[in-house]
C-alpha cells in the first residue's frame, strides 16, 4: 500500500513539475479560475454535477437498473464513459448495488440507509457503505447477471484508470494547483449529491406520495437542487413505481430527467418502456378513495345521504365523486366537496399512519 501511494505520489509529483515547467503554473485555462475562484468553483461544480448525476440518472438508473427506458448506444456509451472518467463507478458495480438496495430498501441489508445508520453517517460515510456493498456475496450474484460489452468490462475492470486520466487532462488544462482542486470536485460529485443526496437525505425527510415498505421521501420541493440531480429528489415516487422512467407524480413536481427523455424519444434516441404521471395518480387516488368510501361505514352513510339530497343513486353519485378525482371537469356542490375534502385527508392520514381497515 505505502509503495503504490509512493508510486503515485512520484508520478504526480513529475506531472506537476513538467506541466509548471512546460506549459506555466495555470496551465492552459488556470488563469481565468485564478481571476474568480470562488465563483469559478461553484458554476464549475454545478455544471459538472448536474452533467455527471444526468448520466448516473438517464443511463443507470433508468435504463440499465430499471429498464422505464432504452437508451440508444451511441448516447448511453458516452455517458457512461463520462461517469467513469469522473467519478471511477461502472455499470455492473452501480446497477447491481442499486438493485440490492431496492431489495432490502430501509432494511438491515440496505447499504446506504438512514433508518438503519442514521442520518450523518449516511450523509458522510454512505460512499464507503457502497463501496463495502459491491463486495457482498448477494450483490456478487447479481453482478454475473449483467451482460456487458469490452468496453464496459474493461471500465469495471480499471475502475481508477477514468479519474486518473481525468485529473491528468485537468491538470494541463488548468494547472497543477486548480486542476487539483477542480479533480477533487469532480471526484466529490457522487459522495455528496447521489449517495449522500438521494440515498441519505431523499430517505430520512420528505413528504409521500405513495405507500411504500420503506421510509423514501420526496424533496424535490428544493428546486435548485433537484435540478442538479436530475430530478432524482422525488425518490418517494421512484420507489412507489420503480419501472417508471417519469419521477414526476404530481403537478407541481418536475423532473428535468424525464424532459431529456422525451427530447432524446423524439429524435428516436430513446425508447419509453414505462411512465407513471399526474394523470396516474389521480388514477390512483379516486380508486382509493372510492374504496375508502366501502370500507368506512361513516363515510358510505354520509355518501348515500347526499345522494339522496341529489336525487340520485349511490352508485352515479359514488361515479361522479371518482371523476371529480380524476381531475375531470365535474362540479361538485360545496357539501360534496367538503366530503371529498375530508375522505382525502382520512385517505392521507391511513396513508401515513399505515392503517388500513382489514
Amino acid at each position: 500500500m505505502i509503495k503504490t501511494f509512493s508510486f503515485f505520489a512520484f508520478l504526480y509529483a513529475g506531472l506537476w513539475l513538467t506541466v509548471q515547467n512546460v506549459i506555466g503554473v495555470n496551465g492552459f485555462f488556470g488563469d481565468s479560475v485564478a481571476a474568480h475562484p470562488i465563483w469559478f468553483i461553484l458554476i464549475y461544480a454545478c455544471v459538472i454535477a448536474h452533467i455527471t448525476i444526468t448520466c448516473m440518472s438517464l443511463s443507470y438508473h433508468r435504463y440499465h437498473t430499471h429498464k422505464g427506458v432504452v437508451i440508444n448506444k451511441w448516447i448511453d456509451m458516452p455517458m457512461q464513459i463520462w461517469l467513469w472518467l469522473i467519478t471511477s463507478l461502472n455499470k455492473v458495480d452501480w446497477v447491481a448495488v442499486h438493485i440490492f438496495h431496492h431489495a432490502n430498501s430501509d432494511l438491515e441489508k440496505d447499504p446506504h440507509s438512514p433508518v438503519q445508520k442514521g442520518i450523518w453517517h449516511a450523509l458522510f460515510l454512505g460512499v464507503f457503505d457502497y463501496t463495502a456493498g459491491k463486495t457482498l456475496p448477494e450483490v456478487l450474484r447479481i453482478k454475473k447477471t449483467i451482460h456487458t460489452n469490452k468496453l464496459e468490462a474493461f471500465m469495471q475492470n480499471n475502475s481508477f484508470t477514468g479519474p486518473t486520466m481525468m485529473t491528468v487532462f485537468m491538470i494541463v488544462l488548468f494547472g497543477p494547483v486548480w486542476g487539483s482542486i477542480l479533480s477533487v470536485t469532480n471526484f466529490m460529485v457522487s459522495p455528496i449529491f447521489a449517495i449522500g443526496g438521494v440515498n441519505a437525505i431523499a430517505h430520512w425527510w420528505g413528504y409521500r406520495n405513495h405507500e411504500t415498505t420503506d421510509n423514501s421521501r420526496n424533496i424535490g420541493f428544493v428546486f435548485p437542487l433537484n435540478f442538479i440531480i436530475c430530478g432524482e429528489l422525488d425518490h418517494n415516487n421512484h420507489h412507489g413505481h420503480m419501472r417508471s422512467c417519469s419521477f414526476r407524480h404530481r403537478w407541481f413536481e418536475f423532473d428535468i430527467g424525464y424532459v431529456y427523455i422525451k427530447i432524446m424519444s423524439f429524435f428516436g434516441l430513446a425508447q419509453i418502456k414505462n411512465v407513471y404521471n399526474s394523470a396516474t395518480l389521480k388514477q390512483e387516488l379516486s380508486k382509493r378513495m372510492s374504496a375508502l368510501i366501502e370500507d368506512d361505514l361513516r363515510f358510505k352513510k354520509r355518501c348515500e345521504e347526499l345522494a339522496h339530497e341529489l336525487n340520485i343513486s349511490y352508485q352515479e353519485f359514488k361515479a361522479r365523486l371518482e371523476a371529480y378525482c380524476r381531475g375531470e371537469k365535474v362540479k361538485l356542490e360545496k357539501s360534496c366537496e367538503d366530503f371529498m375534502d375530508e375522505v382525502i385527508r382520512t385517505l392521507k392520514a391511513n396513508q401515513r399512519l399505515r392503517l388500513s381497515y382489514n
